[in-house]
């Protein structure tokens, strides 16, 4: 039974039973003091307006609470009815507007609230949609390039191109180091649905993150120092994090990777600094690159963000580092962000709880 009907039954039961109410109090005055021993004297038209009036009375009381009543109930059902509609027609940005003082404000509210999770659900899957598309595009851009490559250099070998030893081998050797960057793009992805999805296991042990940072750096340094790159730690301290190990490096050797790749070519620098903030320990990793426009900041975590024309060259890596970057220090209950330095180059700032012993 609707709410409509049910409002409107209770309503018939009060038509009918407040004029007998109020009769049997008016005849139960009108016996009590003095109908008993006038009643032969009064005309017959008396007693029958006595027997109308309260009836009359009551009727016309219950109508008007009545209508009062129902029209507060209809309209509060009407602008809701007006937002169901609303939501229904794709306009999730509607809100109710309803503050009568009755039990249909907690409602309207409650429809608020839902018609807020239905909009960030509907944003969350066009945005979801959204990445889906660029991944399979960044994908399909990241592996033509090396595999245009190696068909190029099978058929040069095939066609005798290569004649010599010499050539052969840096026709094989190349071949090689594409198929390497192949493999690295692969296992960068796989890495990337793997942590996206929850469903890579994360090893979290208590670290002391100044010690870890001091050990990444010095079993990274060699390497980087090649590819022109020199890592140091200025500031640091030492507290405990609850960190994976394994990925925190990852994370680390992701963004060394960035800057060898989009900083500069020769005397490339990176500056470690690490500081308490608040419950939180505070990761700075600053070089000497050329920065990152302004606008482009907040998108550098997105996977296969393209917004800078040199970072669509084919040398340039997956396009993923930063977006795993991302996934594993939120699976660490972190945050990560980049900004400008002020002297120049791109700074990376990640934020980790410190680990309390209870």
């Amino acid at each position: 039974m609707t709410i409509k009907k049910r409002i409107f039954l209770s309503n018939i039961l009060m038509f009918i039973l407040t004029p007998i109410f109020s009769f049997t109090i008016f005849f139960f005055l009108y016996i009590t003091f003095g109908g008993i021993m006038h009643f032969e004297e009064r005309e017959p038209w008396m007693a029958w307006f006595s027997f109308v009036i309260p009836i009359t009375v009551g009727i016309s009381t219950g109508y008007v609470l009545t209508k009062i009543l129902f029209k507060r109930i209809v309209t509060s059902l009407d602008i809701l009815a007006t937002g169901v509609r609303e939501i229904s027609d794709g306009n999730l940005t509607y809100r109710i507007k309803h503050d009568k003082g009755n039990e249909f404000d907690a409602v309207c509210a409650d429809f608020n609230e839902m018609a807020v999770r239905l909009h960030e659900m509907v944003e969350q899957r066009q945005s979801d949609e959204r990445n889906r598309k660029e991944l399979i595009a960044g994908i399909s851009h990241d592996l033509r390039t090396p595999l245009t490559s190696i068909k190029a250099y099978i058929e040069g070998i095939k066609k005798g191109v290569a004649a010599t030893p010499e050539m052969q081998k840096k026709y094989i050797d190349t071949i090689q180091e594409k198929t390497e960057d192949i493999e690295y793009i692969i296992n960068q992805l796989f890495l990337f649905s793997k942590i996206d999805i929850g469903e890579f296991p994360f090893n979290l042990e208590t670290t002391d993150i100044g010690d870890e940072l001091n050990k990444t750096v010095s079993s990274l340094s060699d390497e980087y120092t090649k590819r022109g790159l020199e890592i140091s730690v200025e500031e640091n301290i030492n507290e405990p994090v609850l960190i994976d190990i394994i990925q925190f490096r990852n994370v680390m050797q992701n963004i060394f990777n960035n800057s060898v790749k989009y900083g500069r070519q020769e005397n490339g620098k990176s500056v470690i600094r690490v500081r308490k903030y608040g419950g939180h320990v505070a990761i700075n990793i600053t070089d000497n690159g050329a920065g990152v426009p302004h606008e482009m900041l907040a998108n550098i975590f997105d996977v296969f963000y393209r917004g800078d024309a040199s970072r669509t060259a084919p040398n340039k890596g997956s396009g993923l580092g930063l977006a795993i970057c991302s996934r594993i220090i939120g699976r660490l209950n972190g945050t990560i962000s980049a900004e400008n330095a002020e002297a120049g180059g791109l700074r990376i700032n990640i934020l980790l709880p410190i680990q309390r012993s209870e």
